[in-house]
Formats: structure tokens, sequence, C-alpha cells
């Protein structure tokens, strides 16, 4: 039987590195009060929380740049229950979702820099001989407990006990559907030693409490460098927090892997979970350089009212795309799980027509499985 997972005490501390602010409470807004009902109900990932009536308050992070207060429409608390309703009742056989392909690790192992989509943000990368993994939730459902939770509406293209030996892991943020337990103490637990683990400020905590392990925690913008390949930590528009008592305790971002193949950087950005920003996408760009390759969300963007502060929708994500100057790009965060109220299939759609409309080429989607080259066509194929 597994261990039930540890979250941290009311005012446990945190660190300094992102601007700071103490955090609202449970009172503030029906948005932030029915959210809970949709952590209790869900188990999915906890956003719009703020720290339980009575705790003493605690230091939180705050994203790096102001966007216009939420003045919209609110979405009443029922649309939490009718959401849990939908989970329970859809016919998941039924479920129109992107194919999955068997992975060809193989293949992959041969390539200098190549990336594989296996489902929501999971993404497992080749690159200067390491084998990377991203947001790694492997399992049947994403939620607080095993079997509880939005249910998994995709096959995996391999299983946990099929990945080679892991390298590195890249977590972007703590949110149940990008942080996953049972997939992270699978992996402490390869043969040959754990992985070395790389996620936000402030999450190394709950790795030692939880996984048995140490992690390194990063600032946005700060990187290291491991056999050749740099992985910095840059920042994204979103929030943190597993339970009722953490929002934004740890830091939330995106990745962006670097690698020199035969005398040229070549660059993997991963946005993690993130609202649009254009600031955000075009900092990226003058910081980091060109990006051959992007992993960019574009589900969980229904109802608009909630998931626009938290989420980009295909649109945000085109924009985002053109913002970077990225060669190309395709969508992740989609179909695999059923945190929107969009179908599961449409963000793809949605995505064709915002690139139709923008006029732009390199950004769509990919079947689960499938590898895809950093390198741009002509340079993969020598």
């Amino acid at each position: 039987m597994s261990r039930p997972e540890r979250r941290p005490r009311p005012g446990a501390g945190t660190r300094p590195g992102a601007r700071i602010d103490p955090g609202p409470d449970l009172r503030r807004g029906p948005v932030r009060a029915a959210a809970v009902a949709a952590l209790l109900a869900l188990g999915a990932c906890a956003a719009w929380i703020g720290g339980a009536t009575g705790d003493p308050p605690r230091e939180r992070f705050v994203n790096p740049y102001v966007v216009p207060e939420d003045t919209g429409a609110r979405v009443p608390p029922t649309y939490f229950l009718r959401r849990a309703w939908v989970q329970i009742t859809r016919d998941l056989a039924a479920t129109d979702v992107p194919p999955t392909v068997p992975l060809d690790l193989q293949a992959m192992a041969g390539r200098p820099f190549a990336v594989s989509w296996l489902g929501h943000s999971a993404m497992l990368m080749r690159v200067g001989g390491l084998w990377v993994l991203l947001d790694p939730v492997l399992t049947d459902t994403a939620g607080p407990v095993a079997g509880f939770g939005p249910a998994r509406l995709t096959r995996l293209p391999v299983t946990l006990e099929g990945l080679p030996r892991i390298d590195v892991v890249l977590i972007s943020h703590d949110h149940y559907d990008h942080l996953d337990l049972p997939s992270v103490r699978h992996l402490a637990n390869q043969p040959g030693g754990p992985p070395a683990f790389f996620v936000g400020e402030g999450l190394g905590p709950w790795f030692r409490d939880n996984v048995g392990v140490s992690a390194r925690g990063f600032r946005w913008w700060q990187e290291a460098e491991l056999g050749g390949v740099a992985f910095r930590f840059v920042p994204a528009q979103h929030n943190s927090g597993r339970g009722l008592r953490d929002r934004n305790t740890t830091l939330w971002g995106g990745w962006v892997v670097g690698h020199r193949v035969e005398g040229v950087d070549r660059r993997f950005y991963f946005a993690g979970d993130t609202a649009y920003v254009q600031a955000l996408f075009t900092d990226i760009r003058a910081r980091i350089g060109p990006i051959d390759l992007a992993a960019l969300p574009i589900g969980a963007y229904q109802p608009r009212a909630l998931m626009r502060f938290e989420h980009t929708d295909p649109d945000d994500a085109v924009r985002a795309f053109m913002d970077l100057g990225a060669h190309r790009a395709f969508g992740v965060h989609w179909a695999t799980f059923q945190l929107g109220d969009e179908e599961p299939i449409q963000p793809a759609r949605d995505l064709d027509a915002a690139v139709r409309r923008h006029g732009v080429s390199g950004f769509g989607v990919t079947a689960i499985g499938a590898v895809l080259d950093v390198l741009p066509p002509r340079a993969a194929a020598r």
C-alpha cells in the first residue's frame, strides 16, 4: 500500500526568489470558494485556492506580469458539481481523443535531440545522450489519491516500467496533473539510482518528505548544466498548490532545454501551464534566443471566465508561438484528462482554426508517442 502524501504545515517556511505576498483567504470571491469544491470533487489541479481561514499568513510567490483584474462573468458554485458529474458519467470508450502510437525507444535513442509527447504535459526527451522526463504523470488518474480524480482518456505509449533509465526529471509546478506522486516515487526507485529532479523553488521539501530524495529548486531564469545539456527555468503566468493551505508557496514555470548539435545551439521550450501575457513570451525570446521547437498548452480553457487567468486557449497559444518567434510548435495539455468544459478533441480543431486565422505555419498537434526532432527537418535528416 502506498504511503499517503505529506503536505506542508500551516506557516511552514518559504523562500525568497520571486516577489511574494501574503495571499488571499477563502472569503475573497466566489471563484476561489468554488474552486475548493472542485478540488474536493475532482482531485484535480488546485487553482484559485487561498489559505484556510484562521491559518497564520504564509509568504507566497506571485506572477511576474501584471494583468487586468478579473472583472468578467463569475462561475456559479454549481459548475464544479456539474463537472464532477461529467467525470463520473463520461463514457470513456466513446470519447474522441488523439491516437496513440507505441513509442519507439530504439529509434529515439539514436537521435541527438528529440522529444515525444506521452499525453497531457508529460514528455520524454533524448538529448545529448541523456533521457529526460518532463511533468511525468504516467498513471490512470490525476488527483491527490490513486484512483480519485480525472481519469485518463488516452492510452500511454510507454509504461513506467518500460521507460529507459531516466537521467533528469523536470517539473513545471506542483498541480496534480503535472506532479504525480506514484510516478515520481517509481522513478526515484529505478534501477541504477534516482534521476536528478529539477523543480521550482520551494518544492524540494515535498520531494524529501514524500519521495525520499533531494530535488534541486530553481528560481526563474536560473540555469544548470548536466552532460553538456543546459536546463533553464523560465517564468509562467500561473500558480501552484496541492491543498487548501499551500497556494503559491512553491514556484511555477516552464523549462528551456538547450544543447549544441553540430556546432549550432538548439533549444526546446516547454511552457508548463500558463495564461497568455505577451511580455512573458517576448521576454523569453529576448533572453533565451531562438526556439527550435516549443510545447505549448492548448487545452483546459473553458469556461474562459475562470480559465483565462490560468490557461492559454488555442488562439492564445498561436499568439505565444508568434511572440516567441519559435520555428515549430506542438500542442500539449489537452485530451488526456478532462479539466475544462471543452470536448477533449476540441483544442485540436480550435488550434487548426487559429493557425489559419493568424496565417502561420509550423504549429500543430501530434499523435501521442510520435517522436519529433528538435532540430529543423534538414538538420535532423543528416
